[in-house]
């Protein structure tokens, strides 16, 4: 299978829907020299599939979990610069980083997904994001037929969106490293109010106990299967939309984004409107986190997509806003 094709393979275990569709192939990359080959045979690029729901059965898929290991670039007594590869699981080398004294990421544990797809998505939770941390993107783009290094001011990084989302760089760039920038010295990020909330005051300045804290947090609001976690992003409202907005809902929590911005929950919205474990076919609004779909075993593509342009039609009649997925649609 790995550094080859495997023929109309089953994703249900290659995406975190868990839903019953194939792929025509399945392209496993052990190493860098394999990528060019194997992208020019690929119409999707995915990582882990915890950021997908495919619509249908697929065309050839090429996953970059098969990339893996990192190095040491740079290190002095305030920071250090690692390459990662993109296939490691995220959550496994936050964890990592932790061990060799490395912090930052403390506010990004558990997210799923892989080191590569974190730069695709600008990942960030609980007042983080990878942004600052990011140095540069190593990867293959199939039309220039090149290997590329970008640095992150190229990356185009903004609020979960990058460059590697638009049509010239998504599927045709296939990222294989990132180069991270790590402080050695712990600075706990506890302003969102979840971990304020939670996080013990003597434990304060314990990376481990902070990275723990947003384990059981994001443990308690997620199911640990059948979803791709925040299926919709949190709209970005300028000040005269959020003025709108809080004449129809006075009591809207909305948190500055940037200079001009404020990024208001979704989960709020979708939440006042009383579409907790609201159910199409096998999909369901997840009972605890209204931001999550779920597969309860029996969903359909069908069913997840009918239950996400529901919400998106009772959210834009009852608020005026359009929910934008986060979840990338694959289609056939």
């Amino acid at each position: 299978m790995f550094g080859s094709a495997c023929v109309k393979v089953s994703l249900a275990n290659y995406h975190t829907f868990g839903l019953q569709v194939y792929a025509a192939r399945l392209l496993f990359p052990q190493n860098e020299a394999e990528v060019p080959t194997l992208a020019e045979q690929a119409t999707y690029v995915i990582g882990e599939g915890s950021n997908i729901l495919p619509t249908g059965n697929l065309p050839a898929l090429l996953t970059t979990r098969g990339l893996l290991g990192f190095q040491i670039l740079r290190e002095s007594h305030t920071e250090v610069e690692v390459e990662v590869a993109a296939g490691e699981n995220w959550d496994g080398w936050v964890r990592y980083a932790l061990h060799r004294g490395w912090y930052g990421l403390e506010n990004l544990a558990a997210i799923p997904g892989s080191v590569g797809a974190a730069a695709v998505q600008n990942i960030g939770a609980y007042g983080v994001e990878l942004a600052p941390f990011l140095v540069s993107v190593y990867g293959w783009h199939k039309e220039r037929k090149a290997w590329l290094t970008l640095p992150a001011e190229a990356c185009a990084l903004g609020y979960r969106t990058s460059i590697f989302q638009t049509p010239e760089w998504r599927d045709q760039f296939i990222i294989t490293r990132l180069r991270l920038r790590l402080q050695r010295r712990f600075v706990p990020v506890l302003d969102y109010p979840d971990v304020a909330a939670r996080i013990n005051p003597k434990k304060q300045h314990d990376p481990w106990h902070l990275y723990q804290t947003v384990r059981r947090i994001r443990s308690e609001k997620l199911p640990n299967k059948g979803n791709a976690g925040s299926f919709f992003k949190n709209p970005l409202l300028g000040q005269t939309e959020l003025a709108r907005l809080r004449q129809k809902a006075p009591d809207v929590p909305a948190f500055p984004y940037g200079a001009e911005s404020y990024k208001v929950p979704a989960a709020w919205l979708i939440d006042k409107l009383g579409l907790k474990g609201y159910r199409i076919g096998g999909a369901m609004v997840h009972p605890r986190q209204p931001l999550v779909l779920v597969n309860t075993g029996t969903a359909t593509p069908q069913d997840v997509l009918a239950l996400a342009t529901y919400i998106q039609a009772r959210v834009q009649e009852a608020w005026g806003i359009q929910l934008e997925p986060e979840v990338r649609l694959l289609h056939p």
